[in-house]
């Protein structure tokens, strides 16, 4: 009797036992209080299915109504759910089974023959297939809380774009379960969203930065409209039509939106707009004051990672002041510039991008001879990113190191390369790399998506990037794609 646990508060979200509709996605609702219930359900069923806290399992869906659930589920059971990106193929779904040690796997219908067979390849017996299953599975457990216990946090992947992915363990999820909402509530106000309003997403939530946004919301109270796959003017249409305040956004979308005709991008009011976060990909500058300018002082920046190299946070103003910054470090870490010597750098110098967190240095599971690299004696880590601080502490991306280009002896980066040749009207994406050359050591390439439709000139798209860039960052090599294989939230896979 004196060992029992007391149960966690009846809910975790402010709106509580609300019967308001807390989410939309296609034609499928939850309500406040459905959430909760279905919550508390699945957090039981996960536990009947032999996961314990402390241990991980799966999900592998695209956007829907069910996501919230997902996420406080395992924030209720203490466990370290797996968000696996649906654009993965077999062999590397069963990577990440095999590295996190996933005991199950919850799959969206849509889904579920690429789900089954990871699983199968990954000696994973339990499956559950979202739908009649799913819904079955959650009916039959129990609707109260589970015991209190820690907070369980998704097991984040990094991204796999220079390399196998990789899950990260952080310490700054460190709560009751019943204390939850706290967690994303905090981060939201980190990166200065408002206290209210209606969110809307069209980021996959399968990434860190959608579902951190999706989680802030909640915590905040505030009800999300969640869109299956992003469509540019179905974006202008549901602000409108929803009176959408705020929305994570990345920059491939910022783009697409831009090279709406002008008829239609002046259709829509937009006025209801207070809040859009981009993340995930560099930003070309151009893009940005574009984007600014049609509307207005609400675009917001941040710089992070999986491993916690962030939030770095800047404003429209701070951004227009500090032109190409991602922004200035939060209270809870600080940023510094070293080379490859291990020296600390001054303003404007570039080097290796370095941070430091008050909650500890993160790890990569099973991983120590990564971590070890990654890390500094004094416990600063790093992803890999190149770049510098200001005067004032703003910092800024040069390119990831892996990426970087030397090319007789000049550094070369492909991000400023592709924020360049996007410009034209007939470039709807395009990648820039080094390859090979006996004489340079590197030369450089780019592989443009045209715009659907467009006849592409290569020699005259030459001749336009000629007049942006320096000579030697010209591409020598040019080649066209019908599509770039650019992650869903917005990474290049080079």
């Amino acid at each position: 009797m004196g060992n029992a646990q007391p149960r966690q508060p009846s809910y975790l979200l402010k709106k509580g036992p609300s019967t308001e509709i807390a989410i939309t996605c296609g034609d499928a609702t939850l309500r406040w209080n459905e959430i909760e219930e279905r919550a508390c359900r699945l957090a039981n069923a996960i536990e009947a299915a032999g996961v314990g806290p402390g241990e991980a399992w799966a999900i592998l869906a695209h956007n829907r109504v069910e996501w919230p659930e997902v996420l406080m589920a395992n924030a209720r059971a203490g466990t370290r759910v797996v968000l696996l990106n649906w654009h993965l193929a077999v062999p590397e779904l069963v990577a990440l089974l095999e590295d996190s040690a996933a005991l199950l796997l919850v799959v969206d219908e849509a889904l579920a023959a690429q789900g089954v067979e990871a699983a199968a390849q990954a000696g994973l017996e339990s499956v559950v297939t979202m739908g009649d299953r799913y819904e079955g599975w959650l009916q039959g457990a129990s609707p109260e809380p589970p015991t209190e216990r820690s907070v369980g946090s998704p097991m984040l992947f990094t991204g796999g774009t220079t390399g196998r992915s990789k899950g990260v363990n952080r310490s700054d999820q460190v709560a009751l379960a019943g204390a939850w909402a706290a967690l994303p509530d905090g981060w939201g106000t980190l990166v200065r969203m408002p206290a209210e309003g209606t969110t809307l997403i069209t980021t996959p939530l399968y990434h860190a930065f959608g579902q951190g946004v999706m989680n802030a919301s909640l915590a905040k109270g505030m009800p999300l409209i969640v869109h299956e796959r992003f469509d540019a003017e179905a974006t202008l249409r549901t602000i409108e039509r929803c009176a959408i305040t705020c929305a994570p956004m990345v920059p491939t979308q910022f783009i697409r939106m831009l090279k709406l005709d002008e008829e239609t991008k002046t259709r829509y009011d937009l006025s209801s707009i207070e809040w859009v976060l981009h993340t995930a990909a560099p930003c070309p500058e151009w893009a940005k004051r574009a984007m600014i300018d049609w509307w207005g002082p609400v675009i917001y920046e941040m710089y992070g990672s999986s491993e916690g190299a962030g939030p770095a946070i800047c404003d429209s103003e701070e951004w227009l002041a500090h032109p190409g910054t991602v922004g200035k470090a939060s209270a809870r870490l600080e940023y510094s510039i070293v080379d490859d010597d291990g020296n600390t750098l001054g303003p404007g110098e570039i080097g290796t991008i370095y941070c430091k967190r008050v909650d500890g240095t993160p790890s990569y599971h099973g991983a120590a001879d990564k971590t070890a690299a990654m890390t500094l004696p004094d416990g600063r880590f790093t992803v890999g990113d190149l770049g510098w601080l200001d005067e004032d502490g703003f910092l800024f991306l040069a390119d990831r190191r892996v990426d970087l280009i030397i090319t007789g002896g000049a550094n070369v980066y492909p991000a400023e390369i592709e924020a360049a040749l996007v410009q034209h009207h007939l470039v709807a994406d395009v990648a820039v790399f080094g390859v090979p050359d006996p004489e340079w050591g590197a030369s450089v390439k780019a592989v443009v998506e045209p715009v659907a439709g467009a006849k592409l000139d290569l020699d005259e798209l030459a001749r336009f990037s000629r007049g942006l860039l320096a000579g030697y960052k010209v591409p020598k090599i040019w080649e066209i794609a019908d599509r770039l294989p650019r992650e869903a939230h917005g990474k290049l896979k080079k």
